[in-house]
């Protein structure tokens, strides 16, 4: 169960996301595609590696996280519909703004994989530009659900936001909901000054037990800080245009590293700070 969020102010932005799972293998990608660079982070489920967020040099971000749709939600996806996680890496290399993945999606239907063993859970993906432009994509009957930002930020969590179009922030419910609404509050009363700082700080504040990593973006520098196992004193520093990974706080070394072969395995970059 995760939380992210998109921010904007004074013509600035800034992405963050908890990844919140069981202890899993996780790798950090960034590597080219014609004229852009993309950034994704992957975690090893079901011994294949699936990306679960990304960003890439215009801007663009998008992040898949666990959705509750309820007892007896029936998603009507056919085997035509556009799988999850392609839809992220296809995003990521075709597009510079929100507004252009409504020309890629035309009529086809977001699938979200099932797992029998939780039938009322399936996932939702957040899609955010630079401009200033976000909405969140859920499962439908036969259609996709989209939740545009309304103001200068959007949180998403566990539960669906298609739900609660036009319900008071602090009146939502379900899973995750107690977070939204810490985030919400916290990036609200924060909103003239929101930068890398602060969005950590609303990461920290909605960290659960299993939180593995907090991650934000910035997407005017092309740059990603992130963080591991809820210790957010130690922050390392990605370089989308270099494609270079170092240290910024917490560590002894602050050793710059080319990623090898446009990746690495977030054990190894431990193990090299350590």
């Amino acid at each position: 169960m995760c939380t992210s969020f998109a921010v904007y102010h004074q013509k600035k932005a800034v992405y963050g996301m908890n990844f919140d799972t069981d202890e899993i293998d996780l790798k950090l990608i960034v590597n080219s595609y014609h004229d852009k660079n993309l950034f994704y982070f992957s975690a090893l489920l079901e011994n294949k590696y699936r990306d679960i967020a990304g960003m890439n040099s215009e801007g663009l971000f998008i992040c898949t996280q666990a959705v509750e749709y309820g007892p007896g939600f029936q998603s009507g996806c056919d085997e035509n519909d556009w799988y999850a996680f392609d839809l992220l890496d296809e995003v990521l290399k075709k597009t510079g703004k929100s507004s252009e993945f409504f020309e890629i999606l035309n009529k086809r239907v977001i699938s979200y994989p099932r797992n029998p063993l939780f039938p009322d859970l399936g996932l939702h993906t957040m899609i955010a530009d630079k401009t200033g432009d976000a909405f969140i994509l859920e499962e439908g009957n036969d259609t996709n659900r989209i939740s545009p930002i309304s103001g200068d930020f959007i949180v998403m969590t566990n539960f669906p936001n298609g739900n609660f179009k036009e319900t008071d922030y602090n009146k939502v419910f379900g899973i995750g909901a107690d977070r939204y609404i810490c985030a919400y509050e916290y990036i609200q009363n924060h909103i003239h000054s929101f930068g890398i700082n602060e969005a950590f700080e609303a990461l920290n504040k909605t960290s659960q037990k299993n939180t593995l990593c907090s991650i934000v973006y910035d997407p005017l520098e092309n740059e990603i800080y992130i963080s591991f196992k809820k210790d957010l004193s130690k922050r390392w520093r990605i370089s989308m245009i270099e494609k270079t990974i170092q240290s910024t706080d917490g560590l002894l070394s602050s050793n710059k590293i080319q990623l090898t072969n446009e990746e690495i395995l977030v054990n190894d970059l431990i193990r090299l700070y350590k």
